[in-house]
């Protein structure tokens, strides 16, 4: 661990690291990432892809990829539909890395760039609030292959600690090789979820709403015009019918369908 972190730092990111090792499953990495990680690397949306970048002249597609985001239309299944479109851009990333001694580096300012409107070309949903990007690189000295890690975030410039970026990007490296790759969305029971969604009332379907759309407890309670112990409770029941327990796990459903 880095001795140049603050005592206070440094006991936060440690418990961060903690619960890294309970992870099993991809909707828990997601949560781990949204209510953890994003306390020192701020992102809405985390894209893993690795594989072997110099092939990506030939006919044969070699990068595969994984994301973590809440954002509707952002997935995996998104990438995979545009596979050409998503090759190149993440091929860019790539060579500035290199560019950049393969060292981290950080893209502020991102919306309404060049590398934006080729992105915008994959994830047509994508929200204009995602303005900064952060790259951080692997090489898996075995396979010959690089892993690239890219953070996207909703602030225009990052201010990333940089030590506490070294201490805690090699065991979100170690959790993503640990956990099943995820064929977007995680599997799930669709006849059970649908009858389930048909079961929640219009009011529950309006806080549904306001939880994608990103709003703490005490914002629905404004939005809607009732009182916050009426919002937990609209929340308590649906996490119950959706058969989650947290609500980036409820974000991460809802969002992929």
């Amino acid at each position: 661990m880095d001795s140049d972190l603050k005592p206070h730092t440094l006991e936060s990111v440690i418990s961060v690291i903690e619960n890294a090792h309970h992870i099993k499953r991809h909707v828990e990495f997601f949560t781990w990432l949204q209510s953890d990680v994003s306390k020192f690397i701020p992102h809405e949306i985390l894209l893993s892809v690795w594989g072997d970048f110099k092939s990506q002249a030939s006919e044969h597609h070699s990068l595969h990829y994984d994301l973590a985001s809440g954002i509707k239309g952002v997935d995996t299944r998104a990438f995979m539909a545009t596979t050409k479109e998503a090759n190149r851009c993440m091929t860019h990333l790539h060579h500035l890395w290199l560019a950049n001694n393969r060292r981290w580096f950080a893209l502020n300012y991102f919306a309404n760039t060049e590398f934006d409107c080729e992105f915008r070309k994959i994830f047509h949903d994508l929200p204009l609030g995602v303005n900064s990007l952060l790259v951080y690189g692997v090489s898996d000295m075995r396979s010959g292959n690089d892993c690239l890690y890219v953070f996207f975030s909703k602030q225009e410039k990052l201010s990333i600690d940089s030590a506490v970026l070294q201490c805690l990007m090699p065991h979100i490296d170690h959790v993503l090789r640990k956990i099943q790759q995820l064929d977007y969305p995680e599997h799930i029971d669709e006849p059970e979820y649908r009858f389930n969604m048909l079961r929640l009332t219009e009011r529950e379907l309006e806080v549904i709403d306001w939880i994608k759309a990103g709003k703490t407890n005490q914002e629905i309670a404004a939005i809607l015009q009732i009182s916050l112990n009426t919002v937990k409770s609209h929340i308590k029941r649906i996490f119950q019918k959706l058969n989650v327990s947290k609500r980036a796990q409820a974000v991460a459903l809802l969002s992929s369908h």
